[in-house]
């Protein structure tokens, strides 16, 4: 068998190997990595019947699609839905940064739109108090406010904001 026809022959048998490298392990951990994913997703809707049947049907969407399936359908509102849970997961009890979530959102092929733009402040966390903020050159009581009329028209001087 020539060493073309063995080359083809390899690539037909397994489709993770390419040019010689295989990508099979890493097919794999991705593929765990989703699995224990969803396990977190699924752990946290435990109590709600319509939020773990929409996590079972994005783990199935998404882990045909890794395995190099294309399902007909595309059950959009579920992938979504599990996409903002494991985005809010991933943030809050995971403790993750929002570039690897974005990250191994989009390794998932789960929309990435649903982490949010900055982190949104934890429940329990210390906020820090201004102190009041103090003029630096306090006006002396008997002064007023307002500019004095205009001696020619009569008229308070008007100004305008610049911005």
């Amino acid at each position: 068998m020539s060493k073309q026809s063995k080359k083809t022959t390899n690539r037909a048998a397994h489709p993770w190997v390419i040019d010689g490298i295989d990508y099979g392990p890493a097919i794999a951990a991705a593929g765990d990595l989703a699995a224990w994913a969803f396990d977190l997703a699924a752990k946290d809707v435990a109590d709600w019947p319509e939020g773990r049947r929409r996590v079972r049907a994005a783990r199935r969407y998404v882990l045909a699609r890794l395995r190099g399936k294309h399902p007909s359908s595309t059950p959009f509102e579920d992938v979504l839905f599990t996409a903002g849970l494991l985005a809010r997961i991933f943030e809050a009890d995971v403790g993750l940064g929002m570039v690897d979530i974005v990250a191994i959102l989009d390794e998932f092929g789960l929309p990435t739109e649903v982490v949010p733009l900055r982190r949104r402040a934890q429940h329990g966390a210390r906020v820090l108090v201004r102190p009041p903020l103090v003029p630096l050159h306090p006006r002396p009581a008997g002064t007023s406010a307002l500019p004095e009329p205009c001696e020619e028209c009569g008229e308070l001087p008007r100004f305008r904001n610049a911005a």
